[in-house]
C-alpha cells in the first residue's frame, strides 16, 4: 500500500503520527486537528534536542560493544555528525512535531544518507524512544527515498542498526527494496585463540596496492549474491573510493597494519580491510580473494593475521557483518565468531543497474 504523503511549496513533507495526513476541520471560532501533525524536511543543522538522540544511540552501542563504545559516541557524535552534514554528499532529514517554524526545533526522528558514485547509504536511522509506535520511520524513509530517486540516485542501501523499537521492514518493502538477512558476529581477541601469533604472509596495504586490491574486490564478487548489497564491489572506481575512505578513517580509527594484502608474483590476490570501529573493537569491513586463488585458505590467513594485529594494538574483540546464508559464515564460526545480533539490511537498485541484471542471472 502506498503511504500517503504530500510536499508543500517549501519542500516539506507532512504526515500525522500514524502515517496518515491529519484532517483539519475549521469554523469561524477554532481549528480542530484529529491527530498531532508531524513534518518531515531536509535539514542542515542538528535539532535542539540532539543530545537525546546521542544518549539513546550511546546506550545501544554500550549494550552491543560495552560502555567504552557508548562513552566514545557521547564524546564525539555531535562534532562528527555536524561535520558530515556540511559535506555535499550527505543529506539529512528529520521529523519535526508541530507547525511553528523554529531555526533549531526539536526532532522526533533523524535519517542521514551519504551518496558516493550515485549510490546512497543510510548511515543513521533513529526514532526517539518516546515517539516509537507512531510510524515516523515510514514517513522519514519514504521522504528520503523519494528525494534520492528523484535526483537520479542509482541505488540505495541501508545497513543501519536500529537502537529503538522501529519497523524498517514495512517501509522498505513497500518502496520496492530487497531485504537481506545479516548477522553481526564477534570473537574475543586472545593470543591463545583467533589472535595467536602466526608467520606474516600478508603485508600492510600500500598506495601501490590500491588498484590491484580494488580489482581483486570486484573480481571476487563477480556473480556473487553479495553484490546486491555492497556498493564497493560494483566497479573498480567504487572499490577505490571505499579503500581510500577506509585508509583515511572514514569507517573508524585505523592503522597501517589493519588493512592487509597477500601478493603472489607481485600482484595482489587477496586483501582485508579492518578498522577500530569503536574503542577496543576491531571490525572487518571487507575480505576479498580473487576467484582463481579461492579455496587455498587465504581468507582464513587474512582473518588470523589481522586478528593478531588487532590484539597487538590492544583491542579486545573483533566483529564483522555477514549475510546469514553466506558460506563464509561457517569459516567465521570455525575461527571462533559467534552471533551478536541479527539485523536486516535493505537494498534497491535502479532497473538499469548492472546489479539488477546480475541478481536476475543468479536467481
Amino acid at each position: 500500500m502506498r503511504l500517503p504523503w504530500r510536499i508543500d511549496s517549501h519542500g516539506v513533507t507532512h504526515y500525522d503520527g500514524r502515517g496518515m495526513r491529519a484532517s483539519v476541520r475549521t469554523n469561524e471560532q477554532h481549528t480542530v486537528r484529529d491527530a498531532p501533525m508531524f513534518r518531515v524536511r531536509a535539514t542542515q543543522s542538528l535539532p535542539a534536542n540532539f543530545p537525546e538522540f546521542v544518549e539513546e544511540i550511546a546506550e545501544g552501542l554500550s549494550s552491543l560493544y560495552g560502555p567504552r563504545a557508548g562513552a566514545h559516541y557521547r564524546q564525539n557524535a555531535e562534532l562528527s555528525i555536524q561535520t558530515a552534514m556540511r559535506h555535499p554528499s550527505v543529506q539529512c532529514a528529520a521529523v519535526f512535531a508541530g507547525d511553528r517554524e523554529c531555526p533549531t526545533p526539536d526532532a522526533a526522528a533523524m535519517l542521514l544518507s551519504v551518496t558516493r558514485h550515485s549510490v546512497a547509504q543510510f548511515s543513521l536511522v533513529h526514532v526517539l524512544r518516546r515517539f516509537t509506535g507512531m510510524a515516523l520511520e515510514n514517513q522519514l524513509i519514504t521522504h528520503m527515498v523519494s528525494t534520492l530517486r528523484e535526483s537520479g540516485t542509482g541505488g540505495i542501501v541501508c545497513e543501519s542498526l536500529p537502537m529503538t523499537a522501529v519497523d524498517l521492514d514495512g517501509p522498505f518493502r513497500a518502496l520496492g527494496f530487497e531485504q537481506v538477512e545479516r548477522l553481526l558476529m564477534e570473537s574475543p581477541l586472545r593470543p591463545d585463540g583467533l589472535a595467536r601469533p602466526t608467520l606474516k604472509e600478508s603485508v600492510p596495504l600500500t598506495s601501490d596496492d590500491l588498484p590491484g586490491f580494488a580489482d581483486t574486490i570486484v573480481d571476487a564478487y563477480r556473480g556473487h549474491p553479495g553484490r546486491w548489497l555492497h556498493a564497493e564491489v560494483r566497479s573498480v572506481p567504487n572499490a577505490l573510493t571505499f579503500l581510500q575512505s577506509a585508509l583515511h578513517g572514514g569507517y573508524g580509527a585505523t592503522r597501517a597494519s589493519f588493512c592487509r594484502v597477500v601478493r603472489r608474483e607481485g600482484c595482489v590476490v587477496a586483501g582485508l580491510v579492518g578498522t577500530e570501529i569503536v574503542p577496543g573493537i576491531g571490525f572487518v569491513l571487507q575480505v576479498a580473494v580473487r576467484r582463481t586463488n579461492q579455496g587455498h585458505g587465504l581468507g582464513t590467513l587474512l582473518m588470523k593475521e589481522v586478528a593478531q594485529c588487532f590484539c597487538e594494538s590492544g583491542l579486545e574483540r573483533v566483529a564483522l557483518g555477514v549475510t546469514a546464508g553466506n558460506p563464509a559464515r561457517r569459516l567465521y564460526e570455525r575461527l571462533g565468531f559467534r552471533p551478536l545480533r541479527a539485523v536486516n539490511a535493505y537494498a534497491w537498485w535502479d532497473a538499469s543497474s548492472d546489479i539488477v541484471s546480475s541478481q536476475a542471472r543468479i536467481v
